[in-house]
């Protein structure tokens, strides 16, 4: 049997109101259109839905029933217009993201932040990956956005550029050279220095830039993770070359950032499923790319070196004589 839709629509707004006067009130059309909708949906159906008690309308236990269905229905079809209305609007779904750990542990946390502030319903989720593995899952739409470092084209995604900020070299708060503007190769020759992993383009760009100047690092010490690095600078170990990120989101007063020179780039790219036009992935791009622009200046969130209170009893890092 197919309803029609006219037909229940009048017979829910008369259960609604509790009078056919109402109802053509509530659907905007005449009192005697309501009665007659009403009567031919019970002929259809081949039962009353009410009775008469005075001038009072009481449904039947079969009306009850189905006024019940007909009202599931109608709770259904409200909440998904709702749901649709917060997609055209992106208040909701779900975000997949990826990013190499200088990110995922720095300015993701901003990043979504910003992102989850206007769309709480959204459903993010973030994991810290290598850049391979990130380039792999994009490729196979486990994720819908990914930051890595590409370094060319990799099949099955599609990168997108992104401002690439300056690094930054970190120093211990109390070391001498600190106190220069800018850090050069040359006033790092002999220290103790803290690499990142061997497998980060980030690292090839920091050993070519000595090499290409003839300086010797004293290097003791290695770490995958820029946080890890930035806390052992803290901790009075050693120096390093981080991005401004990481430099800026574990300042803890035990160390500095300056500028560095030559002129070294963090450079990231943003990865997605090739013709994948996710809105929510292109609003968080967008968020991401701005907090880029917004690093204007090596000394970006610089840990202040005025802490003199705070200052640890330790030796200065010196050069090897």
């Amino acid at each position: 049997m197919d309803l029609n839709p006219r037909q229940v629509e009048a017979f829910r707004a008369v259960m609604i109101t509790g009078s056919m006067t109402a109802a053509a009130d509530l659907l905007r059309i005449t009192q005697p259109a309501v009665s007659r909708l009403v009567k031919d949906l019970e002929a259809d159906l081949n039962f009353r839905l009410f009775r008469r008690d005075g001038n009072r309308l009481i449904p039947t236990q079969e009306g009850t029933i189905l006024f019940a269905e007909v009202d599931r229905f109608y709770i259904g079809m409200d909440r998904v217009a709702k749901i649709a209305k917060e997609l055209r609007h992106t208040r909701t779904g779900s975000l997949r993201v990826a990013a190499i750990s200088s990110l995922a542990l720095s300015c993701m946390t901003d990043a979504i932040q910003e992102f989850n502030a206007g769309r709480p319903a959204v459903r993010v989720t973030l994991e810290s990956l290598n850049s391979l593995s990130i380039l792999e899952l994009v490729a196979g739409r486990h994720f819908d956005i990914g930051f890595a470092q590409a370094g060319g084209e990799f099949p099955g995604v599609s990168v997108l550029s992104l401002p690439s900020p300056e690094a930054v070299c970190v120093l211990p708060v109390d070391l001498s050279i600190g106190a220069k503007a800018i850090i050069e190769c040359k006033d790092l020759e002999g220290l103790p220095f803290i690499s990142l992993g061997r497998n980060q383009p980030f690292r090839l760009k920091v050993d070519e830039m000595f090499a290409a100047a003839g300086v010797a690092r004293q290097e003791i010490l290695e770490t995958s993770l820029a946080a890890s690095a930035v806390a052992m600078v803290a901790s009075g170990m050693g120096v390093s070359i981080v991005d401004p990120f990481s430099a800026a989101k574990f300042e803890n007063g035990g160390y500095v950032t300056r500028p560095f020179s030559p002129r070294l780039t963090f450079d990231v790219q943003a990865v997605t499923p090739p013709h994948h036009n996710s809105r929510l992935g292109h609003e968080f791009l967008q968020i991401v790319r701005n907090i880029f622009k917004s690093v204007t200046s090596p000394s970006f969130g610089a840990a202040s070196a005025d802490a003199a209170g705070e200052h640890r009893s330790r030796e200065h890092l010196t050069p090897k004589s």
